[in-house]
């Protein structure tokens, strides 16, 4: 009999018929793995759900057409023959007043009126910029660099952090950070919103507002990252390759 296994995403009843005839033990309660069965989305709900605990991420396919390695019977086998690599990812840690949060992909602030800019001031160790307009910026992890970070820059990282500005009034390169680095942003003119994943509990920020984002100690452990990042599945999708 294998371990206990939590399921989170879509097509549950098809996830669990699989992981049943393999022996694996479906749980809701305290399980040793969870199945996050969707996209790269599910896979951040499912760390959000079940903290720390080792993820196995599979493409939901009558979306994303994975490829014969990577669809739903062949990750569970392998997963089944101890064959799948275990990957740890770095997470973000927001705090912003008495609020604390995680983030494994990035954390967004942005303008919370569409037709009014968001004034604000970047902090990164001793050095403080000028003030900055615009629709905000996006902090990300490298895991994370591949989805918000990127359509911005058309760039991702390898390691550390990286800020990118969204539409600023001066052009301003991407910020690439050591893994020891802490970003602090004072809001000089709102309003905002603050947002960290997908997570839709979003955090309004005011005039005189401030957060800070840096790397957590906390992880994400990702057995077959690769099921999210192989090139073949996303030319099957018609999506370009955006490599983590």
């Amino acid at each position: 009999m294998k371990g206990a296994v939590a399921i989170v995403g879509e097509d549950v009843g098809v996830v669990r018929a699989a992981l049943e005839a393999a022996r694996f033990v479906i749980t809701g309660v305290s399980p040793e793995l969870v199945v996050s069965h969707g996209g790269d989305g599910t896979l951040l709900r499912a760390e959000r759900l079940w903290p720390g605990i080792p993820k196995v991420p599979v493409r939901v396919g009558r979306r994303a057409r994975p490829c014969a390695r990577h669809e739903l019977g062949a990750v569970i086998a392998a997963l089944a023959d101890e064959a799948l690599v275990l990957t740890h990812l770095p997470k973000l840690g927001l705090t912003v007043g008495a609020f604390r949060g995680l983030a494994l992909n990035d954390v967004v602030m942005r303008n919370a009126l569409p037709t009014e800019a968001v004034r604000f001031r970047v902090g990164i160790g001793p050095q403080r910029s000028g003030e900055i307009t615009g629709d905000g910026l996006v902090i990300a992890t490298p895991f994370g660099s591949s989805a918000y970070y990127r359509s911005i820059t058309r760039r991702s990282i390898g390691s550390g952090l990286a800020l990118a500005f969204n539409n600023t009034t001066d052009e301003r390169p991407p910020v690439e950070l050591s893994a020891d680095s802490r970003v602090d942003v004072e809001i000089l003119r709102g309003p905002a919103i603050l947002v960290h994943d997908n997570d839709v509990r979003a955090v309004p920020l005011r005039t005189g507002h401030r957060f800070t984002v840096s790397l957590s100690s906390e992880q994400a452990a990702v057995l077959g990252l690769d099921a999210l990042t192989c090139e073949d599945c996303r030319k099957a999708d018609g999506a370009p390759f955006n490599p983590h």
